[in-house]
């Protein structure tokens, strides 16, 4: 139709300028700069030995047989057998296969793709960190024990609300630790700590039916959990500061184990090889670390004029790195910069502001209002000069390193003002329901529009796309977590930043 335009949506958490991404980025946070960590990744074209230890000691009522975990075309298969043994002067009546590194880490975005094995119930494919081998800590709140469930499938626990079992769509992504509290060496488990240690989701899909992504960012202030590159839990991280092994293994589960006063046994008038033997494949194993790094939309303020009555907002990701903070020394938390520059590159003169909120922190979002007053307009800087706006934090590691953007980031004007009248105005967008239990609508969009969705921590989120009309979007936020959200709404003019709450 006559007057009519296409409306071009890209939904992304943020765009770096100028910025490389290694080709095999993290299902989410795909706008970040990661680096390989080849010694704790394997895509398992063959079973590397030197990588992966197979031959572990049995515990509890697991078995562990090296045989039942070995890669074929290009996939790691770990398998579980009915097969009735002795050990320890115990009988037991099922075997199964585990990998675990031979190197430990700590920090980092852990990922795997995996697809469940059929039986159900009775076998939980997972992928895990744990830490071995901790001597027992004397001070109170001291850690002995780390453990990082990135995921646990099919694990059929009972449910309380219910009053009945799970479903094989039950996904469980749990903390495990043993610290020393009130004295004791205490175990702290998803049972008894909840909202230290819990976390559980319903998916909307069978994991014995097909591959998923499953992932965790761990950091030292947080835990984060994804399925498919969408968040699907969090935790404070308060005790998960050990080194720890990436592991890939097939565990025992009701009603082939019960609890009982707090220890697990076999359940013989269960056994049954039906169902046996079964196998979940690993595809990959990914692991990767964060470099320092400031990230933006270079768009925002590329070609865009600002007043010297206004101030200019800078909005920015930023990450300290892996297993590191940002100092208080050097930039003193975060610093931005809007500088003009001679010919040469040199400073003449510049506008600055500090926020030191992030300060000790890992990473997030942030916004600094840089005030302008007392720099000079463009149309009247000698040929040749220029604006250019970067950002520095100084992070912990290598015992103070700085970051700056990867770019700085040119092409803004400034003039005396910017009046009212003649500020561009974005669309009237309206954004409803509010609050939305499944689906939001963006409506009064003009032209070509970046559609970026974000929680108030800063932490994007990809959705589903349910219908694109002249004028609107709608999107399915059916999967994000409850809570506040905000959608900001970009084209090389306008900014605009909308809030909207989502209910269970």
């Amino acid at each position: 139709m006559k007057g009519m335009r296409r409306l071009v949506f890209s939904l992304i958490v943020v765009i770096v300028g100028g910025l490389s991404v290694h080709a095999q980025s993290p299902a989410s946070h795909t706008g970040m700069l990661w680096n390989v960590k080849p010694e704790h990744s394997d895509e398992f074209d063959s079973f590397d030995a030197n990588k992966w230890n197979s031959d572990l000691n049995d515990w509890g009522t697991w078995s562990w047989e090296p045989d039942l975990a070995y890669v074929k075309e290009g996939m790691l298969n770990i398998k579980m057998i009915q097969e009735t043994h002795q050990r320890g002067g115990k009988e037991f009546y099922y075997k199964s296969g585990i990998v675990r590194q031979e190197q430990t880490i700590t920090y980092g975005y852990f990922e795997t793709r995996i697809k469940g094995c059929d039986r159900f119930p009775g076998a939980s494919p997972a992928f895990w960190l744990y830490s071995v081998g901790q001597p027992t800590p004397t001070e109170e709140g001291g850690v002995q024990y780390s453990e990082i469930d990135v995921v646990e499938l099919t694990q059929r626990e009972w449910d309380f609300e219910t009053n009945d079992w799970e479903g094989p769509e039950v996904i469980d992504m749990n903390l495990h630790t043993r610290i020393i509290k009130d004295g004791q060496l205490t175990w702290i488990r998803p049972g008894g700590y909840p909202d230290i240690t819990r976390n559980k989701w319903h998916a909307d899909f069978d994991p014995r039916d097909d591959y998923h992504t499953y992932g965790v960012l761990s950091r030292k202030d947080s835990i984060f959990w994804y399925v498919d590159g969408i968040e699907r839990g969090r935790k404070e991280n308060l005790y998960w500061h050990l080194p720890m092994y990436v592991t890939v293994s097939m565990g025992l589960r009701s009603p082939f184990e019960k609890y009982v006063s707090g220890d697990r046994i076999t359940a013989p008038e269960e056994t049954t090889n039906e169902g046996f033997p079964t196998e979940m494949h690993c595809d990959y194993v990914r692991v990767w670390e964060a470099p320092p790094q400031i990230v933006t939309d270079a768009s925002v303020y590329q070609n865009t004029t600002y007043g010297l009555n206004q101030n200019l907002e800078f909005d920015a990701y930023y990450d300290a790195g892996s297993g590191f903070t940002v100092q208080s020394e050097g930039w003193k938390g975060i610093t931005v910069i809007l500088a003009q520059k001679d010919a040469n590159g040199q400073t003449i003169q510049e506008a600055k502001t500090n926020d030191v909120s992030i300060v000790g922190q890992a990473a997030g979002r942030v916004k600094v209002q840089v005030p302008l007053e007392g720099l000079t307009i463009s149309d009247d800087l000698p040929d040749g000069h220029y604006y250019e706006l970067n950002a520095f934090l100084k992070s912990s590691k290598n015992g103070g390193e700085e970051v700056s953007l990867q770019q700085p980031i040119m092409g803004i004007t400034l003039v005396d003002q910017v009046l009212s009248a003649d500020e561009p105005q974005p669309a009237s967008l309206q954004l409803y329901p509010n609050p939305a239990h499944t689906m939001i609508t963006l409506a009064g969009l003009d032209g070509q529009e970046d559609v970026q969705v974000y929680n108030i921590q800063g932490m994007g989120y990809r959705l589903p796309v349910i219908a694109v009309q002249t004028g609107s979007l709608q999107l399915d936020v059916s999967s994000l977590p409850a809570g506040i959200y905000l959608v900001s709404v970009a084209n090389k003019e306008n900014k605009e930043i909308l809030k909207f709450t989502k209910k269970q």
